[in-house]
């Protein structure tokens, strides 16, 4: 989800004038921008999971990197591996989005009999929702928070900057 910087003049001048500004006063205000949207969209994920796997995978791994243009969201998009070796951005779209429950894989181990036995693989994941249960309900409600947020940190330490310089 992306918010257009042609849809709103404040927003676009913001981008402006964070551009223009000295390189201290930038990475102030990117500084400054980080560690208020952080904490509220690890919340805002926390917020929306249900089970261990959407923990674990969407909750435990959501960031946020800020830019002069833009503050990205993040989540499973740590490079760090679970527990069992598997790395969280592997699995991120099905503990999002779930997966078809019922499929079946025939397995090529065989039980006490010696025949071979089929496996459902994907009980683990919630049903199919293709708009997303964790990860964007939560991008959707902070997104606009986020964008307020970034026209007001700019404007105040620009301000701030202003009020220093005289």
């Amino acid at each position: 989800m992306r918010i257009s910087v042609f849809a709103s003049k404040e927003f676009a001048a913001a981008i402006l004038a964070l551009k223009a500004m000295d390189r201290d006063i930038a990475k102030e205000t990117r500084k400054a921008l980080k560690s208020v949207t952080d904490g509220q969209w690890r919340e805002a994920v926390r917020g929306r999971v249900e089970t261990a796997l959407e923990t674990r995978v969407l909750s435990d791994t959501a960031r946020v990197a800020v830019s002069d243009q833009n503050i990205t969201l993040k989540s499973a998009a740590v490079g760090r591996a679970l527990s069992g070796g598997l790395k969280p951005s592997e699995l991120a779209h099905s503990a999002e989005f779930g997966a078809d429950r019922d499929f079946v894989r025939t397995v090529a181990a065989r039980g006490k009999t010696g025949k071979p036995y089929d496996r459902f693989t994907r009980r683990q994941f919630r049903p199919r929702n293709l708009k997303g249960r964790v990860v964007y309900p939560a991008a959707a409600k902070v997104i606009p928070r986020f964008a307020a947020l970034f026209v007001q940190t700019v404007v105040r330490t620009t301000h701030e900057a202003f009020e220093k310089g005289a």
